[in-house]
């Protein structure tokens, strides 16, 4: 495993999962830029401990398991599955108590073995029909020519 994979995987299973924000300190550049950050946060190293504090307040036992990562160049992505049981608010919504699950892609740019650049994409809809933020899709059926 490179050095790259590793401090990625450090993110989400160190500073995620486990809550260990000065984690993020060793494991990203300096001048780090999160292309995904939510609209109003920061998108440095600032922003990534928001991002983490939110969704650990909203579920306080996070868990991020590893799937599969690709690394070509100075790109890596990262495919995980997310769980926690939903015991805070989050998202507008009141704890819920339930088990949530949901995945997410990161593709990250490294330099000398750090994250430099970070883009994602989750299943934020999952989550928000899980927790009951917002209705699950409705399905009809089409009719087949």
């Amino acid at each position: 495993m490179s050095k790259g994979t590793e401090s990625l995987r450090r993110i989400v299973m160190e500073a995620f999962s486990q809550g260990k924000l000065e984690v993020l300190d060793e494991v990203l550049t300096a001048d780090f830029v999160n292309q995904a950050a939510p609209p109003g946060l920061d998108r440095g190293i600032e922003g990534v401990r928001q991002v983490i504090r939110m969704e650990r307040t909203g579920f306080p036992d996070l868990t991020y398991e590893v799937l599969r990562e690709i690394e070509e160049g100075d790109l890596i992505a990262q495919h995980c599955q997310v769980s926690g049981t939903h015991l805070g608010p989050i998202f507008g919504v009141p704890a819920t108590g339930r088990r949530v699950v949901w995945k997410e892609i990161h593709i990250a740019r490294m330099e000398d073995g750090l994250c430099a650049e970070h883009w994602a994409c989750n299943d934020m809809h999952s989550v928000w029909v899980q927790i009951g933020r917002a209705a699950p899709p409705v399905v009809t059926a089409a009719p087949v020519s």
